[in-house]
């Protein structure tokens, strides 16, 4: 293979990179998952549809599995390019494109579309692009970004157009509301504005390419902190507008309105849902508004969370409701409870499976069917799980009272791994209320000082935009020093690997998946699949994302 040097994106050389990579595989994916590359290796496929558009994925079952091959456990150069097409308008979240992933050690690498809802209150993520690699080697180093406008609950973290923006309770400036965007450069937090007079921006999410915050009167003593002086009422939703610019998209239509509790995207619309009334509702981008109602024997069960997971709207309730889920023309359905909870507070699908958050006990479960939940494990002994997300093929998790982060190890074990709040006795309850997964870190956002912390682990490159609606071509490439992702042709990220930290050994007979990651398999459709031997160059990706024809 041709060798060269070339310019690294920090400035430096990248000595020994492979030039061309030897086209190793060719799945087509339009009548079968066989390999058209002359070199016979044949998948496998499950649960799939082909077309002459390419091979459809359900979002459930489907995917195909590829010979085993040690061109991609880590110990030599790789590049893999695939076209796709995202379909989740109908509850299903995006899911893993390819992988080769051990769930049980959570170890190995991915390429994945990941959107989060019932990251407590908020969409954390909404269709980002990822290429990461999960090991058991890496190091957690935490950064403390600050109290974005010195408020005391971050209580939305949101990756929106490349930024990530922040909702807070009761800034210290006016004890109003707000929400903020990172210049992660800077280390510094951009006011974006209140989009209305009340103490917070609880909730935000994209929908259909903008963001919303939908807006509270926090009622701080649930947290065991005074009560914030400003008693203006919320429960409105806001389209962000740029600068400190928030349009009004509408009022939740409730008696004794004031607070919007969580917002999620689902069936093409924008779900809202009161926190203290009870009620939850249906917007479209022009504001036109459809009453879901509320769930429970008596429909006045009031709610705490949203998500969509394989096809439906789950619901996470308070005063021991448990959870239920519907589709837009369907009514709410009992889908159980657990001893010992008495408020849903949070939502994340780990591994194709939906699992929730309690309190009172930090225990997270994992949802069976019918009106079962199996136990997934509890966090020592605090009493609220909250903050939720998928990091790199990895599960975290936030707590109330201690302010920790715990991580899953697997066997229903957490580890914990932060104190994010440093510990008071005068302060009752410290909280990881929100979390995202942005620039390659996860982020955190906490209660009672209202400060962001990120996490960096192992390589993870990010595409910080959403994918827009359509096709899509995407090309990873892996040369053992760095991880590189390419969206239609354009380098969009890059993560370094440290010495020593990807171990082959570990992947040694694990095969290539497509339509699987450690979220959740894929739903939409695929073509175009191919693999290379080696790391290439950003002249080939771009030769490659210009044509359907494949490169030899």
């Amino acid at each position: 293979m041709e060798k060269q040097q070339i310019n690294r994106t920090d400035g430096s050389i990248q000595e020994e990179r492979s030039a061309k990579g030897r086209r190793i595989g060719y799945w087509p994916l339009r009548a079968d998952c066989q390999d058209a590359s002359g070199e016979g290796r044949h998948g496998e496929a499950e649960s799939l549809v082909f077309s002459e558009e390419g091979a459809v994925f359900d979002g459930i079952g489907s995917a195909v599995t590829l010979p085993v091959s040690a061109e991609t456990d880590g110990s030599r150069p790789f590049s893999l390019a695939l076209e796709f097409q995202v379909k989740d308008g109908k509850g299903f979240l995006p899911g893993g494109l390819a992988s080769v992933y051990s769930e049980e050690r959570m170890e190995g690498w991915h390429l994945s579309v990941l959107t989060q809802a019932g990251v407590t209150s908020t969409q954390s993520n909404w269709r980002n692009l990822q290429f990461g690699w999960s090991t058991a080697n890496g190091e957690d180093v935490w950064k403390d970004w600050g109290s974005p406008g010195d408020g005391r609950l971050v209580s939305a973290l949101c990756v929106y157009g490349g930024h990530l923006y922040a909702g807070t309770f009761d800034n210290a400036i006016d004890n109003r509301g707000r929400v903020f965007r990172l210049d992660e450069a800077a280390g510094t937090w951009i006011d974006c504005g209140h989009p209305d007079e009340s103490n917070a921006v609880y909730a935000l999410a994209e929908f259909k390419g903008e963001l919303y915050a939908g807006t509270m009167r926090y009622r701080a003593s649930g947290s065991s902190i005074p009560a914030s002086p400003n008693e203006e009422p919320g429960g409105r939703i806001f389209r962000y507008k740029g600068g400190r610019e928030w349009e009004l998209l509408g009022e939740l239509p409730v008696p004794d309105n004031d607070s919007i509790g969580a917002m999620t995207v689902y069936d093409d619309r924008l779900i809202a849902m009161s926190f203290y009334p009870h009620g939850v509702f249906a917007y479209d981008e022009h504001g036109s508004c459809e009453e879901l109602g509320a769930p429970g024997p008596e429909g006045k069960t009031r709610t705490f969370n949203l998500a969509p997971h394989q096809g439906d709207l789950y619901i996470g309730c308070n005063e021991s409701g448990g959870v239920y889920r519907r589709k837009l023309d369907e009514p709410w359905t009992y889908c159980g409870n657990v001893p010992k909870c008495s408020q849903v507070y949070c939502f994340s699908t780990f591994h194709n499976r939906l699992l929730m958050g309690i309190w009172n006990e930090a225990r997270m479960l994992r949802y069976e069917g019918g009106t079962e939940w199996s136990d997934y494990g509890l966090m020592d002994e605090e009493l609220e799980v909250m903050g939720v997300s998928v990091f790199n093929g990895k599960l975290y998790g936030g707590t109330l009272p201690g302010g920790f982060v715990y991580r899953y190890n697997g066997e229903r074990s957490w580890e914990r791994i932060a104190v994010l709040e440093e510990q008071d006795p005068n302060i009752r309850y410290r909280r990881v209320w929100s979390m995202a997964v942005y620039s390659g870190k996860l982020f955190a956002g906490t209660l009672p000082s209202g400060k962001v912390w990120s996490l960096s682990r192992d390589p993870l490159a990010t595409y910080d935009q959403s994918l827009a609606d359509g096709w899509h071509k995407a090309v990873v490439t892996y040369d053992r020093q760095q991880l590189a992702l390419y969206v239609d042709g354009q380098l969009v990220s890059e993560a370094v690997c440290e010495d020593g930290m990807i171990d082959s050994e570990s992947l040694a007979g694990l095969p290539v998946t497509l339509g699987k990651g450690p979220q959740c398999h894929f739903s939409g459709v695929m073509r175009e699949a191919q693999l290379f031997d080696g790391a290439l160059t950003a002249e080939e990706i771009t030769a490659l994302s210009q044509k359907s024809e494949i490169i030899e």
